[in-house]
């Protein structure tokens, strides 16, 4: 075999390789992941140029490279070197561009996220969100969490009529859940939680976890 085959049959066999390692870009991430023994609560580019997830939770070739609507919300009120905030901040952000904390603590885990200063993605072309709108005939004035903890908003008067929404920038967001102790997301029942939840309680009251995996760890507090 001359080196120019030994060349083609490398690339071919690397390409293979990342064919069957990268999994579908139709998949969605899966936060928080375990990636070499490190946990992601964000998008990453450890061993990359360029910011990627896994679509398993525990890492196993499969992943994909990170759009704009893949990366995690925001959690407010976050902690920054010992001080809480309600909303993305600029402090200690080299390019001056807003950020915020997709935990509960920055200085604990150190997972963030630049912040989207405009709605993104949805049906409509990433158009504003319209406060009030009529959805399940009901009038909202607030973004709203679908099943994948995504923060969305009708970009119309109507949602019911017209069905039209985009993603909640992250600068409409701000302090929307209790502060320490509980630990924003937390795992329960293999379920990932970014608000106080009765799911559980016997007294149907809200409560939330202080660490982020309950399941383990059984520590919580009501909200």
């Amino acid at each position: 075999m001359n080196r120019w085959s030994s060349y083609l049959l490398g690339w071919t066999a690397f390409l293979l390789y990342s064919y069957e390692t990268r999994g579908n870009n139709k998949d969605t991430c899966v936060f928080p992941f375990i990636y070499k023994g490190s946990t992601c609560f964000s998008c990453t580019k450890i061993n990359s140029f360029f910011p990627w997830c896994a679509t398993r939770a525990v890492y196993d070739g499969q992943w994909k490279n990170c759009m704009v609507g893949d990366y995690p919300r925001c959690v407010f009120p976050f902690i920054y070197r010992g001080k809480s905030y309600k909303n993305c901040i600029t402090e200690g952000s080299f390019f001056g561009k807003l950020w915020c904390s997709v935990t509960s603590s920055f200085d604990e885990k150190q997972q963030w996220k630049y912040c989207e200063v405009n709605e993104y993605e949805g049906n409509s072309f990433s158009k504003p969100c319209i406060f009030p709108s009529i959805y399940r005939n009901n009038v909202i004035s607030e973004c709203i969490e679908d099943e994948s903890n995504k923060l969305w908003c009708p970009t119309t008067e109507n949602m019911d009529k017209d069905g039209k929404w985009s993603l909640c920038a992250d600068t409409r967001l701000s302090f929307l859940v209790p502060g320490f102790p509980c630990h924003f997301p937390f795992n329960y029942k293999n379920k990932n939680y970014f608000n106080c939840t009765n799911k559980g309680s016997k007294k149907n009251l809200l409560w939330c976890a202080t660490s982020y995996n309950y399941d383990q760890d059984h520590t919580w507090v009501y909200c």
